[in-house]
């Protein structure tokens, strides 16, 4: 009789036909021998499901006809999960061999929340490049373990009892492991930083997909942010008149977390021109969103 999962790892799925085989077959290579689960809450258009079917028949699979975004998605499979630890992995994502021995190492911590470092997973494209860059160069993988205030969910994992005390995600919008982030920060927890724990993530390499992107998700994050950290009006309208700042402010940022760990620093410095229009497109989206203010669930 197979027994109990101690681990569910789950993934998210939204037209993921071309990563999907990657990301499972990185799980299915891992070094350790106990059983986990592997749980995928797809509601793509295109063939991913018929491939995991075919390919992946002993993958916990649940299909739906409407777009799920990660939050509502994640929130089904943790509905569904046995394993009292859960992890997250995005579909466009590569596991390292260890990867599951790392989460269950970590998780033998009180922590309740613990992420990981996230590596470029297409290194010769260079839009790619400067698409990681806009949304992974906190996590890069040289960086010392620590302590931080948000981590990406593409790379996380939980003590499921997280969910039971502090609800789920934000549904209907992106960025809303952020916005759990910032409650499990407001409840006095923190989230461990652990680079052992390592993906690859194949990111966007059509140019005018990765503007599309930074505006959309920066127009997502504005609206999350007004919720999730209870901006006033005045606060909100601050972040619109002084919204020209907002680029500057990231690539500083980003120029800091490159000097800090130079492990992609001559990409970093090769992407500069695309990575800065992308975070003018980025920091449009969230202007917008101010502008629309409130709309999350």
């Amino acid at each position: 009789m197979l027994m109990e999962p101690q681990l569910s790892v789950i993934i998210a799925s939204f037209n993921a036909e071309k990563t999907i085989t990657a990301c499972l077959e990185s799980l299915e290579n891992q070094t350790i021998d106990k059983y986990f689960e592997i749980i995928i809450v797809d509601s793509s258009s295109d063939g991913t499901a018929t491939l995991v079917e075919k390919e992946f028949p002993e993958i916990r699979l649940y299909r739906f006809s409407e777009r799920k975004f990660c939050g509502d998605a994640r929130n089904f499979g943790i509905s569904v999960a046995k394993g009292e630890i859960i992890a997250f992995i995005d579909a466009d994502c590569r596991s390292d061999r260890n990867w599951v021995v790392g989460i269950l190492k970590a998780h033998q911590s009180p922590n309740l929340a613990i992420g990981g470092a996230i590596a470029n997973g297409n290194p010769d494209c260079y839009i790619g490049w400067a698409a990681y860059f806009c949304e992974f160069s906190h996590w890069m993988p040289n960086r010392h373990a620590g302590w931080l205030k948000d981590i990406a969910g593409a790379n996380m994992s939980y003590k499921k009892r997280v969910f039971r005390e502090y609800g789920l995600f934000l549904e209907k919008t992106y960025c809303s492991d952020t916005e759990f982030h910032w409650r499990l920060e407001q409840n006095g927890h923190r989230l461990r930083f652990m680079p052992s724990i390592l993906v690859s993530h194949q990111n966007i390499n059509k140019f005018g997909k990765f503007l599309k992107h930074e505006f959309v998700h920066g127009r997502f994050f504005a609206q999350v942010r007004i919720q999730g950290q209870n901006f006033s009006n005045m606060q909100r309208w601050a972040y619109i008149v002084f919204s020209f700042l907002i680029p500057v402010r990231l690539f500083l940022r980003i120029v800091l977390n490159n000097i800090k760990n130079r492990i992609y620093f001559y990409h970093f410095m090769k992407s500069v021109p695309l990575l800065i229009l992308g975070l003018i497109s980025w920091s449009l989206g969230e202007c917008v969103g101010y502008i629309g203010g409130r709309k999350c669930n």
